[in-house]
Parts: structure tokens; sequence; C-alpha cells
């Protein structure tokens, strides 16, 4: 299971992340109403890289609060919807969006 590095660069700023180049990494940063969730994932800048798969999809999983590589993929290729994301986010317990976030 993989995912396209441009999927990830062009569909999480859709999902309500914010795109953050630092360094040697490009930050994605889940916000809610201006404030960070929590939930984040990063790439690395290298263009050598085409597909994010294996180890790599298990990290931006526990990144981004999912429970499995599929929910990254479906996240990532837009099965997921911003609000399926954002309801799976309250569910586990990760925000609640009374809560005044950090």
């Amino acid at each position: 299971m993989k995912v396209a590095r441009r999927d990830v660069e062009s569909n999480l700023p859709k999902k309500g992340f914010r795109k953050n180049k630092s360094g040697d990494h490009i930050y994605f940063y889940h916000e809610w109403n201006g404030r960070e969730t929590g939930a984040y994932t990063k790439i690395s800048h290298t263009k050598k890289m085409k597909d994010i798969g294996g180890g790599l999809l298990t990290a931006m999983k526990l990144q981004l609060k999912l429970e499995a590589n599929k929910q990254v993929v479906d996240l990532v290729t837009c099965p997921m919807s911003k609000e399926e994301y954002l309801e799976w986010l309250v569910e586990q317990r990760v925000f609640s969006p009374g809560d005044q976030l950090p």
C-alpha cells in the first residue's frame, strides 16, 4: 500500500492542514477554527521520493492519529472527507470542537 507524494502535498491542505516548509521537511499541521488539533505529518523535500509506503506510511498513521495505513491512504487520496477526518479526531478524543486548543 502506498500513496503518491504529490497527493499528500495537494490533498492534505484541502483536509484542513496548514503546509509549512522547514529545513529538510514539509510539515502539515491539522487546524480547526484556526488552531492546531495535534494531528500532523511530514514528508521530505526530496523529489526523488515519488511514493510513500511501508514504514513511512506507518509513521504518518501515528502522526495523523489514525489506526490503519488504509485510513492514511483514504485521507490522502480523498475517500475520507475533511468532515469525516474531523469526526474521527473527535471520536478518538484527540480534541473536542468545544475545546480551547493551545
